[in-house]
C-alpha cells in the first residue's frame, strides 16, 4: 500500500521536479506535489494547504534556501527542511542546517534522499508526540491549578525575616485573626508558638539559600497538609517565600499520580529516541540509574533524586535535532561537526524549559557537559555556579560514556575511567561525585561489561 506524501518543491526546475517526483513514487510513495519558486509562492501554499515536508534546491534565481528557511520560520510550522541541490559546498550545507534546515542531498545522489525523508518522517512524528504530551501535560497542570484554587488553600508571602508580606483569607483565619491587616507587618515570632516559629524560620532561609522549594508536612486538628515555602524573586530584587499549605488527606494520591506522570513522560520521550539513535537512548537510561545510586550515596531526598533520574533520561534530548549521519559518524568529527554536534545542549533546554518540571530538568540538559574549573559548555560555568544535579549528572555522563563503545572510539577500560575521575577530581569533577562513583566502580555496582 502506498504511502501518501505531500511534497512543497521551493525549486525552479520542471525537470529535477519530475525526477525527484518519479524517485519518490518508485519507493512507494503516493506524491501530491507543488512546485513554487518565489517568496509570494511559497507563503501562498504554507498558508493554504498541509505539507508533510519541502525539498528545496540551493540555487535559484529569484529566491534563496535562506529566504525559504526564514519564511518557514516566520509561519511557525514544524516541517521537515531537506536541501536536494547539485551545487552546496559542506560549509554552506552546516550554515542552512543552523538556520534550520534538517538534511541536505546532492542531486547526483537521489538514491539518499529517500532515507534521509523516511528518517525526517519519523523524526516529524515523534516531535509531534512530544509536543501533544506537552500539551497533555500543561492541560493535567490547568486542571492541578483549577482543584488548587477551589480547595481553601492556606496562602501567604513572607521576607526573610519570616515578615508577612501578604496573606489570604484562609491564612488569615488560620492564624486566629479576621482581618488581613492584624497580620500583615507581624512575624511568625509575633503570631506563632516560638517552636513553630523558629521552624517555619528556618525553612524560609533554607529555601531562600537553596534557590529551593521547601516542603514538609503537619497534622492539625486530625488533618495532614503540605507546607511548601516557595523562594520567590521580586521586581525589586528582593528575595521572598511564597506558603502554601494545603490539606493532602483528600487529594494526595492524586498529587503522587501528577508526579508519576512527569516520570511517565520522560520515560517515554527517552524510549522514543531509540528507533533514531539507540546509543544515546542507552546512555541516557544508565545515566538516570547511575546518577539515582549517587545521589542516594549523597544522601539526597526521594523528591531530588526523583528530579536527578528524570534529568539523567532527557539530558541528550537535544540530540534529536541533530543530524543522524552526525551522531553515529565512524571516523572522527570536523570543527564545524563538533560545534554543531555541541549545541544539543542549549537545544535540549528549548525543548525543556517550559514543561514546568518541578525540578531543575531543564538546567541539567543545558549545563551536563559544564566542568568544576570553567571549561566545560556552553556558558563556561565554575564552581559554586554548578547545582548539585549539575555536578552528580556531568560526572556520571563522562564515566558512562567512556564505558560505551562509540562508532568513532572503543569503550574505554575501568582503569582508563578510573584514572579519568582521580585525574580530575577536584578539577574538573565534583571531589565528592568522583569518589563516589570510585568506589562503586571498584565495588562492581556500575556493570561496564554490559554496555553497549
Amino acid at each position: 500500500m502506498s504511502v501518501r506524501l505531500r511534497v512543497l518543491f521551493v525549486e525552479d526546475s520542471e525537470d529535477d521536479v519530475l525526477l525527484i517526483v518519479r524517485e519518490l513514487r518508485r519507493a512507494g510513495y503516493d506524491v501530491s506535489f507543488r512546485k513554487v519558486d518565489t517568496p509570494e509562492e511559497m507563503r501562498n501554499a504554507l498558508s493554504k494547504e498541509e505539507w508533510d515536508i519541502i525539498l528545496s534546491d540551493y540555487v535559484m534565481p529569484h529566491f534563496t534556501t535562506a529566504e525559504a528557511l526564514t519564511i518557514l520560520k516566520e509561519t511557525g510550522l514544524d516541517i521537515p527542511f531537506v536541501i536536494v541541490s547539485g551545487a552546496i559546498g559542506e560549509q554552506t550545507a552546516v550554515e542552512l542546517m543552523r538556520a534550520g534546515a534538517h538534511d541536505f542531498v546532492m542531486k547526483d545522489s537521489l538514491a539518499k534522499l529517500v532515507p534521509v525523508i523516511q528518517r525526517e518522517l519519523r523524526d516529524a512524528e515523534m516531535s509531534r508526540e512530544r509536543r501533544q504530551a506537552q500539551e497533555k501535560l500543561k492541560e493535567s497542570e490547568e486542571r492541578y491549578r483549577l482543584l488548587f484554587q477551589s480547595s481553601p488553600d492556606v496562602i501567604g508571602q513572607v521576607d526573610l525575616d519570616g515578615r508577612f508580606i501578604t496573606a489570604n483569607v484562609a491564612m488569615v483565619r488560620s492564624l486566629g485573626f479576621s482581618s488581613e491587616k492584624e497580620v500583615i507587618g507581624k512575624t511568625f515570632h509575633d503570631l506563632m508558638p516560638q517552636n513553630v516559629a523558629n521552624y517555619r524560620l528556618k525553612m524560609v532561609r533554607k529555601a531562600c539559600n537553596e534557590s529551593r522549594t521547601q516542603v514538609f508536612e503537619d497534622q492539625r486538628a486530625g488533618r495532614w497538609f503540605h507546607n511548601i515555602f516557595v523562594p520567590i524573586k521580586i521586581p525589586e530584587g528582593e528575595i521572598t517565600v511564597q506558603i502554601i499549605a494545603r490539606d493532602i488527606t483528600e487529594n494526595k494520591k492524586a498529587e503522587e499520580q501528577l508526579e508519576r506522570s512527569f516520570v511517565d513522560l520522560a520515560e517515554t520521550v527517552s524510549r522514543a529516541m531509540v528507533s533514531r539513535d539507540p546509543y544515546t537512548a542507552t546512555h541516557q537510561r544508565n545515566v538516570a540509574e547511575l546518577a539515582r545510586l549517587v545521589g542516594q550515596k549523597m544522601g539526597l531526598d526521594e523528591d531530588r533524586l526523583r528530579g536527578l533520574y528524570i534529568g539523567g533520561l532527557l539530558h541528550d534530548i537535544g540530540k534529536i535535532s541533530i543530524p543522524e549521519s552526525l551522531l553515529n559518524k565512524p571516523g572522527q568529527l570536523t570543527e564545524e561537526e563538533w560545534n554543531l554536534v555541541r549545541t544539543h545542549a542549549k537545544r535540549g533546554y528549548e525543548i525543556l524549559k517550559d514543561a514546568n518540571f518541578p525540578w531543575p530538568v531543564a538546567e541539567m540538559a543545558l549545563h551536563h557537559h559544564e566542568r568544576l574549573d570553567g571549561s566545560g559548555y556552553p556558558d563556561g560555568l565554575s564552581g559554586d555556579e554548578l547545582i548539585i544535579e549539575v555536578r552528580i549528572l556531568s560526572v556520571c555522563d563522562v564515566v558512562e560514556a567512556m564505558s560505551a563503545y562509540r562508532p568513532y572510539r572503543p569503550a574505554r577500560s575501568i582503569r582508563e575511567i578510573i584514572r579519568e575521575l582521580q585525574n580530575g577530581r577536584g578539577e574538573k569533577y565534583d571531589a565528592t561525585v568522583a569518589d563516589i562513583l570510585l568506589r562503586i566502580i571498584r565495588q562492581g555496582k556500575f556493570d561496564l561489561s554490559s554496555r553497549p
